[in-house]
């Protein structure tokens, strides 16, 4: 019995620490997907990789929402660094644990008009 409880404890503290950060800013709810982009950046051994993704909308439409997902479920962090929700453009800065690739699939909802 005691054996049990303490695989599901080991399998749950497992579980918890290999949850990816995916980026979410905005809603996508009843907004229109503009744009879909794929970062993928090959990991080195310990060395830290970093990108840049630059949206700008070319119907100036305004960004409602945006949403990065980590494919490769690491800790990898998305911040943004200009433009963003309420601007017409957006430019992410993806940087990867050390010795970690990025593989994020990245998705830009706008004003549905």
């Amino acid at each position: 019995m005691n054996y049990k409880i303490v695989f599901v404890l080991l399998s749950v503290v497992f579980v918890l620490n290999i949850e990816a950060k995916d980026f979410v800013d905005g809603t996508k709810v009843n907004n229109l997907l503009i744009s879909t982009g794929k970062v993928v950046v090959k990991g080195y051994p310990l060395i830290k990789r970093d990108k840049d993704y630059v949206y700008v909308d070319p119907k100036l439409r305004v960004i409602k929402g945006i949403i990065a997902r980590d494919l490769s479920r690491t800790k990898a962090e998305v911040t943004v660094t200009s433009g963003g929700v309420g601007a017409t453009n957006v430019t992410l800065h993806l940087k990867s644990e050390r010795g970690e690739g990025l593989n994020y699939l990245i998705l830009i909802f706008g004003q549905n008009s």
